[in-house]
């Protein structure tokens, strides 16, 4: 489950524990905050029943109070399990993410922009953080503590009484599930159109003196307030969905109060149910469906952030450059031997490619623009790893060295 929970989330391995800690928590804090209900429900049959005497008033006194100091400190506990694990679990992951950027060949970077790199590191973290810290344990907590509760009534109340006041949380939630598919899609295409647009901000400013040498400013002005028009479009279309999927559900959590009102009233014209079970039943729905109604919508937020743990999670499952720290190399002399190498559209760049850099001489690469020139000596570097051949320096094969220790013996002007 750890394991799971670290990759669906993006999360350390204490982070993952964290999380399951946080859910545990709410749930008993929920489960807390249901006792005040059950003393109200022995004080009303106490006095229905006319058996409320004095010596009852310290039992209620005693109760409550134990009840109000079990609730502040089920809250305190879980404030600390979800808001302040989480926080620390964000700078984790910020650093997490820093460090395994670091560590990516640059060939990851040659896939990816600077605005998409910018997006994972600041507008993701802070996504998944509002995820981790309100929605997720709120959520599943929700989820447990209400059907701990309804499998206790149905074994100590009457069951249809259970069925009729139950019977909407699952439909509700089927309504979000059956809709989880549409909503992702939703998404991610406004997570594209994001992206453009701040690709679009961030090249504005870097080349902003180029744009006004050219007079192209107001040109480049028109298509970047359409990437921020698409944005808007697409956000508002996503927060339509959402609210379709989710009203939806609250529409179908607000039948339950009726389907409650009416299976208790037939039940108790019957005779077959108490007027305090009934009147408990009544309670219970108007206490429960409004906290399940924000669970749905955390739920909904929940699927909608999963587009972000994907991206970071694809960040953090890319395998690093790795190797040895300490190299053993004989002299310097850098050995190209039958090397192929291909970027990432599969076209060839180098075919068998040997050659000697010799330590002390000058090696001069001369040839046409697109010949491989610079591919070379960014192979050299490891900054790429060959795909045929082996790269030597001074003897050892350069592709099971630790990438920073072979760069101590390099010095490059670019």
């Amino acid at each position: 489950m750890i394991e799971r929970l670290q990759h669906k989330y993006a999360l350390s391995r204490q982070g993952a524990t964290d999380m399951i800690k946080a859910c545990t928590c709410v749930t008993i804090t929920n489960i807390t905050l249901m006792m005040p209900a059950g003393i109200l429900f022995c004080l009303i049959k106490d006095l229905l029943e006319g058996t409320f005497t004095r010596e009852r008033i310290p039992f209620y006194a005693a109760g409550s109070v134990a009840v109000i100091a079990l609730i502040a400190l089920t809250n305190f506990i879980q404030y600390n399990a979800t808001f302040l694990t989480t926080y620390r679990e964000s700078g984790v992951r910020r650093t997490t993410l820093a460090e395994k950027l670091r560590k990516l060949p640059l060939s990851y970077f040659g896939k990816k922009n600077i605005a998409d790199l910018t997006t994972n590191i600041m507008g993701d973290c802070a996504q998944i953080e509002t995820a981790s810290s309100h929605w997720i344990p709120e959520m599943i907590g929700a989820v447990i503590s209400v059907s701990l509760v309804g499998v206790s009534l149905f074994f100590a109340f009457d069951w249809r009484m259970v069925l009729a006041s139950f019977w909407v949380i699952p439909v509700a939630f089927l309504i979000i599930i059956t809709c989880a598919g549409a909503e992702r899609r939703a998404v991610r295409k406004n997570s594209a159109v994001k992206l453009a647009m701040t690709d679009g901000i961030q090249e504005c400013l870097e080349s902003i003196r180029d744009l006004r040498a050219n007079n192209a400013e107001n040109r480049y002005m028109d298509e970047l307030e359409e990437k921020i028009r698409n944005v808007e479009k697409e956000a508002l279309l996503t927060e339509l969905k959402m609210a379709v999927y989710v009203n939806s559900s609250a529409i179908i959590l607000k039948i339950g109060i009726g389907t409650t009102a009416v299976v208790g009233g037939a039940l108790f014209a019957k005779g077959e149910i108490s007027i305090l079970t009934f009147f408990m039943f009544l309670m219970l729905v108007s206490r429960l469906y409004d906290p399940m109604q924000i669970t749905l919508q955390n739920f909904a937020a929940i699927i909608s952030c999963g587009i972000q743990c994907e991206r970071l999670d694809e960040v953090l499952s890319t395998k690093p450059q790795t190797g040895d720290e300490k190299i053993n190399n004989n002299g310097f002399d850098i050995v190209f031997d039958h090397v192929g190498f291909q970027y990432s559209d599969d076209t060839d760049v180098l075919t068998d490619v040997s050659f000697t850099a010799k330590q002390g001489g000058v090696t001069a690469l001369i040839g046409p623009s697109g010949g491989g020139k610079t591919t070379i000596s960014r192979l050299a570097a490891r900054f790429w790893d060959v795909n045929s051949g082996r790269i030597t320096l001074g003897g050892v094969d350069i592709s099971g060295i630790d990438p920073e220790t072979l760069l101590k013996n390099y010095s490059i002007v670019f």
